[in-house]
């Protein structure tokens, strides 16, 4: 079956350095070559390392190592992929038949948590990034770690820097008091790439339907996560699809996407074992009776409209 798939995360960079597997065709959850086989098809590659595990040169290096990957890979592959900074360059892709490729960083700590580093990032095209990953820093408590800590004079000083140069903020994984510290400080749209609902599965990397409203209101977008740790005690599709369900009800039409987090967790819901297993979670809305166009947006529009 083929759809438009427009995804907001996954980890896919990381892997590759990890296990040196490429992004053509790989074990993974996500590659080029099945990622093609969708149809039209783009997604936001995040560039990710645990900041618990620093390697020997910093954390900076590091994510010079995933941006050359990433360069590295979408050149060698020019016959299936295009690296897009804007929507505009998203459109090209698609119409020249290639596979979009965007850039996000998921933690600051890849940038030392310098303000001053985001300018080099948003050069390399940039255009989503987590203030913080699991582990809590200088900018901002987590999810899991100081969750009750918002953001530093630092953590607001960095997400002006980055909306001074388009980057939008990331609260996937953030605090809730770093979350409602942004939302009095930003008149940006605010972007959850890969989280789903707290009000059907109570899990702290979950959103509350306040925030959802929140990211509602300021233009911004929510993607739905099929990790299952994050959807339901059987993680089936059906689970997946309540949490879709449930933020449609808080009139989230125009609100939602989807983010997979495939590369960054170990078990996907039921039914969809890779990229590839995409169109089982479009064909479980449509039997719904969900409107062609309300499924475009959610897998498309939505998401192509922030850029």
């Amino acid at each position: 079956m083929k759809i438009s798939y427009f995804d907001a995360h996954c980890d896919t960079l990381w892997r590759c350095w990890d296990t040196g597997e490429h992004l053509r065709c790989n074990s993974g959850q996500l590659d080029l070559v099945r990622g093609k086989e969708l149809g039209q098809y783009a997604q936001f590659f995040a560039m990710y390392h645990d900041a618990k595990q620093v390697p020997p040169d910093g954390m900076w290096a590091q994510l010079l190592r995933l941006h050359h990957i990433f360069l590295h890979e979408t050149e060698k592959n020019g016959d299936l992929i295009r690296r897009c900074r804007t929507g505009e360059e998203v459109d090209a892709a698609i119409e020249a038949g290639k596979i979009a490729g965007l850039l996000s960083i998921e933690g600051a700590d890849l940038l030392e948590c310098d303000p001053h580093k985001v300018a080099e990032v948003a050069d390399w095209g940039v255009r989503l990034m987590n203030p913080v990953w699991n582990r809590a820093n200088v900018l901002s408590g987590t999810n899991i770690e100081e969750p009750e800590r918002g953001l530093s004079q630092q953590g607001r000083d960095f997400i002006r820097a980055m909306e001074e140069r388009n980057i939008f903020v990331d609260v996937s994984h953030l605090s809730d008091a770093g979350f409602w510290d942004l939302a009095d400080l930003t008149r940006h749209p605010i972007v959850a790439s890969h989280s789903n609902a707290r009000s059907v599965w109570n899990h702290p990397r979950n959103l509350t339907d306040d925030m959802f409203r929140v990211i509602r209101d300021t233009g911004g977008v929510v993607g739905i996560n099929a990790y299952t740790a994050f959807v339901g005690e059987k993680a089936t599709i059906e689970e997946l699809v309540a949490h879709i369900e449930h933020f449609l009800a808080l009139d989230g039409e125009k609100t939602l996407c989807l983010g997979g987090d495939l590369d960054g967790c170990e078990t996907l819901v039921e039914g969809i074992e890779g990229v590839q297993s995409v169109p089982r979670l479009y064909e479980a809305l449509h039997k719904r009776g969900y409107a062609p166009q309300l499924l475009e947006d959610i897998f498309w529009n939505n998401l192509r409209r922030l850029l």
